[in-house]
């Protein structure tokens, strides 16, 4: 006995098969959403940029020694739960507008897995093992799961996916009136903003870059100095999710394609005039940070650590933290406006 659902849509190539990039494919495949492979990817990545922030995963910034922040075990940024914390799937799914199932008990899989194909509805799942652990299922042959080629996704799960496998499945149930709004987003945002401000995260980086910081770059060795440097470097690529962050405001700033959201919630207030400037702001201190990041990182790969003047580098480092920092200052600043004028 096999069923299948034909399930086209691709994944974001800015991720891995992380929840929320599981969750924007599976989302366009209930709403009917257009997919036909290569046209779609841009617009499958338009959700995902989406889901991403709103959730405020891409709000999210790191501390240097490489330990999760409260925001990031709170939304689950890290290898083990892709973005999966029940904080995390209870807001995208009650933002989206759709109720849902989660089910831990291995002896109702199956069966469970069954009714929801046969019904026309994909299955979320977690797994157990391995560094992306979330996965689509779209059909059943006999006791042998299907799941979706995962198209475009970054890294893609290898071999097929058995029930031994499988740790907690999430069931889609009816389509309803969203349970968060626009504004439980943006002040999502504005919690994950707030927090890296307050804990001042920045800081910990400019401490071991800084050439007359207590800690400072010129009190390292050379290998220190590298490892330093390449750190900062991982956290610039960390800190590309500012492009997923203005990708979404863009779209109200340009008048484009943003009627892809629209169908979602109150997403419209969006397109009032008033906020525009706020979001040039946004698209101005992301692109700036975008910028930033790929210096330093470009830094990182070119630099000869051994010179004498490789010692400087550091204060260029310190400085271009400095930016980013009021780069996220200025992001928060227009988020928080954003929220009061359409709290009115």
């Amino acid at each position: 006995m096999k069923n299948e659902l034909t399930f086209n849509i691709p994944f974001s190539g800015f991720d891995s098969v992380t929840f929320i990039n599981c969750f924007a494919s599976t989302y366009m495949f209930l709403e009917n959403i257009e997919a036909v492979r290569e046209r779609s990817v841009a617009l499958q990545e338009s959700y995902f940029f989406l889901f991403d922030t709103m959730c405020g995963c891409s709000s999210l910034r790191s501390r240097f020694d490489g330990q999760p922040t409260e925001m990031q075990k709170m939304i689950g940024e890290t290898d083990f739960y892709g973005c999966g914390t029940e904080n995390n799937v209870e807001f995208l799914f009650g933002f989206a507008g759709y109720e849902y199932h989660r089910l831990t008990d291995p002896a109702m899989f199956k069966d469970e897995i069954f009714a929801s194909i046969d019904a026309g509805k994909p299955v979320i799942t977690k797994v157990k093992t391995g560094g992306s652990r979330f996965r689509v299922i779209t059909g059943y042959d006999g006791d042998a799961l299907i799941c979706p080629d995962f198209a475009h996704a970054q890294v893609k799960p290898q071999g097929a996916l058995s029930y031994d496998e499988l740790d907690i499945l999430y069931l889609i149930g009816d389509k309803s009136e969203p349970r968060y709004t626009l504004i439980d987003g943006l002040k999502r945002i504005r919690q994950v903003m707030e927090y890296n401000i307050n804990e001042n995260l920045w800081a910990s980086y400019i401490e071991k870059m800084g050439l007359y910081t207590s800690d400072s770059l010129a009190n390292a060795d050379l290998e220190e100095k590298k490892a330093r440097m390449k750190r900062v470097a991982d956290a610039m690529w960390h800190t590309f999710n500012c492009h997923n962050f203005a990708e979404v405001f863009r779209k109200y700033r340009d008048g484009g394609d943003a009627a892809v959201y629209d169908m979602i919630g109150d997403m419209k207030k969006l397109h009032e005039p008033g906020l525009k400037e706020l979001w040039d702001k946004i698209s101005h201190c992301c692109g700036y940070t975008h910028d930033l990041a790929w210096a330093l990182i470009g830094l990182e790969e070119c630099a000869d650590w051994s010179k004498h003047a490789a010692g400087y580098f550091g204060e260029m480092v310190e400085l271009t933290l400095f930016r980013i920092a009021k780069n996220d200052v200025d992001a928060f600043d227009a988020i928080k406006q954003a929220i009061e004028r359409l709290s009115e």
